[in-house]
């Protein structure tokens, strides 16, 4: 279960201005409300077809940019455009294929808001809770505005583990060694494992 706990936190779809995230909440709540009809439309197939369920509401919810650009660091600044478009995309697969993978299982969750309060840096933290038969999971996103969109960008595990520093960890011997080429590899290589079944 505790596998599950982390893996589902990690956890582009360009949509028109009418239907941007309008505040931190909304963001969470329809991607919530998305996630949990992803899983049901997808119960019983494979985790490609779970995989494709899932990518419109993680496309709308996440800005999944800022995040490997903050995982990768430095590497990123001094990565070619090209570069980073491969790292982007192997990035945003893997999440994506993660949650596919990890939810296959999941029956009867739900989420539940408790409020939103204001972050540095003009962030918002839209603290909830994902309830399921055998657990309660605090999970505080944390949520940005990027040319009027409010996009998730962390998540934070039980108000204090943050996903993104977990993952800029776990890049940082593969980016040393072999730069964002060889971690672009490693994230395809892992999501095409993920989705093997």
């Amino acid at each position: 279960m505790l596998k599950f706990t982390f893996n589902i936190l990690f956890l582009f779809i360009f949509l028109p201005l009418s239907q941007l995230n309008a505040n931190p909440v909304d963001t969470v709540d329809t991607y919530h409300d998305r996630l949990l009809a992803s899983i049901t439309q997808s119960a019983g197939k494979s985790d490609q077809a779970r995989f494709t369920a899932l990518a419109p509401a993680m496309d709308a919810a996440f800005d999944f940019e800022s995040m490997i650009k903050t995982a990768a660091g430095t590497y990123w600044s001094k990565a070619s455009d090209s570069a980073r478009q491969a790292l982007l995309a192997a990035f945003r697969r893997v999440s994506i294929a993660t949650y596919a993978d990890q939810f296959a299982g999941v029956k009867d969750g739900r989420f539940v808001i408790d409020g939103s309060r204001t972050g540095p840096r003009g962030l918002k933290l839209v603290d909830s809770r994902l309830k399921t038969a055998d657990e309660d999971v605090s999970l505080t996103y944390v949520v940005r505005n990027r040319g009027g969109n409010w996009l998730i960008i962390d998540v934070l595990l039980q108000g204090g583990i943050s996903e993104l520093a977990l993952r800029a960890s776990e890049y940082a011997s593969t980016l040393k060694n072999g730069g964002t080429e060889a971690l672009t590899q490693t994230l395809n290589a892992q999501a095409a494992s993920l989705l093997a079944n």
